[in-house]
């Protein structure tokens, strides 16, 4: 009896010794550090994240995961509390997302801040801060690949679609087309094969007809020049054709004032003239005795020597 005694009186003192030992470690061990308290909000899937998870700021360990549980106000909506260090610069526009370890698959929550000079977030009372969750790299890779995979999807059912037997025959058919076009251009080539070869002639033929055109540009130009000196002697005050308009002006006047009265007397003593060899033409055609006898004395006139009556009978 006395020796269970004995031995039950040990292995008490045995289990009080591990159980001081234990509350010991843990009293030794506790973090004392003061910490915020943050809530992080998201309706997307938190595989591989645990309590005690570890909480980083751009990569340095600023706190941890405390509880993550659903939220009783939102259907579908998951709360994940946090603590980490007063002094992490946690602003209005500081997001959280999810990193993995290694290929463990153990998750820990990574804050990171885009802006720049944002207004530190400050705590209502009787309100946790919220941060939202976005999608991590792994995520977006698996977003990313998802919407891959339904384009791929897609794409292969048009192209099933497109190699149907009625659009091969139709694809087939452009490519009979195709061929057919093809020959005929060949045919068509083989065809200028000749006028191609004429080409370097026609340029040369051309290139000569280009020189001719020049030449007689030139010629057309100092022709020009010509026309320019001679408008120029033309319109000189000085110069002969001025001076030969000037003596036609001169003798137009001097015809005007002297000679055309001269041509106007002359010209009535002609019709004169004329007159009395009409009036003498005539008289020799009514009497041409006149021009033997000459001119018979005129008959006397009542009153006149050698005058007599008529006869009445």
């Amino acid at each position: 009896m006395e020796n269970r005694s004995h031995a039950l009186w040990a292995g008490f003192f045995t289990i009080t010794m591990i159980c001081a030992a234990i509350f010991a470690g843990i009293w030794l061990n506790r973090d004392k550090t003061l910490r915020t308290d943050y809530q992080i909000v998201t309706t997307r899937a938190v595989s591989g994240l645990n309590p005690q998870a570890s909480v980083r700021y751009k990569g340095l360990a600023v706190g941890r995961v405390d509880r993550i549980d659903f939220d009783p106000a939102v259907n579908g909506q998951i709360l994940i509390d946090i603590s980490i260090d007063p002094d992490t610069p946690v602003t209005e526009t500081t997001f959280a997302t999810l990193g993995y370890q290694g290929v463990t698959g153990i998750a820990f929550v990574q804050l990171d801040d885009k802006a720049a000079n944002s207004t530190k977030i400050t705590s209502a009372a009787g309100k946790i801060p919220r941060i939202p969750l976005r999608l991590g790299l792994f995520e977006s890779i698996e977003e990313s690949s998802t919407k891959i995979l339904a384009n791929t999807e897609l794409t292969t059912e048009r192209l099933a679609q497109m190699l149907s037997p009625e659009n091969q025959k139709i694809i087939l058919g452009a490519f009979h087309s195709t061929q057919e076009a093809t020959t005929r251009w060949t045919r068509v080539a083989d065809d200028l094969g000749p006028t191609l070869q004429m080409l370097p002639g026609l340029v040369r033929q051309s290139g000569q007809t280009l020189q001719s055109v020049q030449d007689l540009s030139n010629h057309a130009a100092q022709l020009s020049q010509q026309l320019t000196g001679l408008t120029r002697q033309l319109q000189d005050p000085d110069g002969t054709l001025n001076h030969s308009l000037n003596n036609f002006g001169k003798l137009s006047v001097d015809i005007q004032s002297h000679t055309l009265p001269k041509l106007n007397a002359l010209t009535r003593e002609a019709t004169g003239s004329m007159h009395t060899l009409n009036k003498t033409l005539e008289e020799v055609k009514d009497h041409p005795q006149n021009l033997i006898f000459g001119k018979p004395a005129p008959t006397p006139g009542p009153g006149e020597p050698g005058f007599a009556e008529p006869d009445q009978r």
